[in-house]
């Protein structure tokens, strides 16, 4: 018996045309045909335009600040500039994620994900006006939601205002763990450990001057990372395609920037040179750079987190993580460093996506970076991970570490050890002689603290 194919009800779509020809659309659908058109092309992640909240928000408080900016120079009418406000607002808030469907991996240089955000304001806006979606004789996508704008302004905006407002997120993240380390580093001050160097015993050095260590290095990279800030406020937004004075706007560009400084509270400024600002992506090649460095640090303080940690029968067991899962099925009472194991982790995905990063703003051609869809993916990634990633650090590891100080010191109790932590104060023969005639008891904290007090020998 041959199947009856049952065809969708008529009234379940809308007809929306392009240059290309027509298609059916959902009739409830926020995107249009340029978002359906996308996704089609475009599927290959599996990860939509909706998984990148930040840029979102940041696409929604551009879109906002050009329509009252518009509005303000008399190219926009109140009701509409009124209705695109009140959808962006929705937008902010995290609605409509469901119609965000194009792919973050994506051709054209932005121009799908910038299409999406306008087809949803056009039609969620035209539904607020009491019209269907797709009556876009009363709210066009383009002619109204993105008038005075392109992609190549808008999205290289967005991306720039979500960075910063990342980077908000991430200070916070490194402050945390950096003063996470430094309390660590108090509580521990007086007490003493052995140093390593190439992974062999070498001189006594502070529990607390460790941690203070980790604590200093995470802040100085961070200041070199807050840096980048200065590059990403300025933005090309009324630069339109090219940058060209041929087709920029200096009066839009004045009063959209004014806007968008009033929405976000950021300090922004128009770039220097809009057909630079086109095509030059140094700031964000400078942006990934800090992240990459910031990530190395982190990884290699849990590699020492993991190996000070190790055993604790077997290995150099002066530090005991926090357990917060059991370790192995197999193995009862085995508990791993899964934390900084993460940390590790996500450190070399950033390090890695640094290169990506590098490749595709050096591969742009003549006026236009095609690949920024890609550099918005990795770098908002990069930040949003590498600010979690030491939240968790801080809170689930750092905050509950134990040192164990009767480790610690059995380490030091060796007449070669002795001798090292001897040699800045009386000298390498005096040292000698002093090491193999003391007790093999004598606690080193209490042979060396008369020596504490001076100045080491030149």
């Amino acid at each position: 018996m041959q199947e009856t194919v049952m065809e969708p009800d008529p009234t379940w779509v809308r007809l929306e045309t392009d240059a290309l020809g027509s298609r059916k659309i959902p009739r409830d659908a926020l995107y249009g045909i340029h978002s359906l058109r996308a996704s089609e092309n475009f599927n290959v992640s599996g990860t939509t335009l909706a998984s990148l909240r930040p840029l979102v928000k940041a696409f929604a408080l551009v879109k906002k600040a050009a329509a009252i900016a518009n509005n303000r120079l008399g190219l926009l009418t109140d009701e509409k500039a009124d209705v695109i406000g009140r959808v962006c607002d929705e937008l902010l808030t995290g609605q409509h994620a469901r119609h965000l469907i194009v792919d973050v991996f994506q051709g054209g240089g932005g121009t799908s994900s910038h299409m999406n955000l306008n087809e949803i304001i056009a039609n969620r806006g035209l539904e607020l006006l009491g019209f269907a979606c797709g009556n876009y004789e009363h709210l066009h996508p383009v002619d109204d939601v993105n008038l005075s704008q392109s992609t190549t302004d808008v999205h290289s905006t967005a991306l720039r205002i979500a960075l910063l407002f990342e980077l908000v997120e991430l200070e916070n993240a490194v402050s945390g763990l950096a003063e996470s380390f430094a309390a660590k580093g108090r509580a521990f001050k007086d007490d003493l450990k052995l140093a390593r160097t190439h992974l062999m015993d070498a001189v006594p050095m502070k529990i607390g001057e460790e941690f203070a260590a980790f604590s200093h290095v995470l802040l100085h990279d961070l200041e070199n990372t807050l840096a980048m800030r200065a590059g990403l406020s300025q933005i090309n937004l009324g630069g339109t395609i090219a940058g060209s004075s041929l087709s920029d706007q200096p009066a839009f560009t004045r009063a959209v920037i004014g806007e968008l400084e009033t929405l976000t509270s950021l300090s922004l400024m128009p770039a220097h040179d809009l057909v630079a600002a086109a095509w030059n992506m140094s700031d964000l090649v400078g942006l990934s750079a800090g992240l990459k460095r910031q990530a190395i640090t982190l990884s290699k303080i849990c590699n020492d987190l993991r190996l000070l940690a190790s055993g604790p029968n077997g290995g150099i067991g002066e530090l005991s993580l926090p357990p917060v899962q059991a370790g192995s099925p197999q193995i009862p009472g085995k508990i791993n460093p899964v934390i900084p194991e993460m940390v590790n982790q996500v450190a070399f995905h950033i390090i890695g996506s640094d290169v990506a990063i590098s490749l595709a703003a050096e591969a742009g051609q003549l006026q236009r970076n095609p690949f920024e869809p890609m550099l918005a993916y990795a770098l908002l990634g990069a930040t949003g991970m590498l600010a979690k990633a030491m939240k968790t650090l801080a809170k689930q590891c750092i905050e509950g570490l134990m040192v164990n100080l009767g480790r610690s010191r059995n380490m030091l109790e060796h007449p070669q050890t002795i001798e090292n932590g001897l040699v800045p104060f009386i000298g390498l023969k005096d040292a000698h002689v002093l090491a193999q005639s003391i007790s093999a008891d004598t606690p080193l904290s209490d042979l060396l603290a008369p020596y504490l007090a001076h100045k080491p020998k030149s």
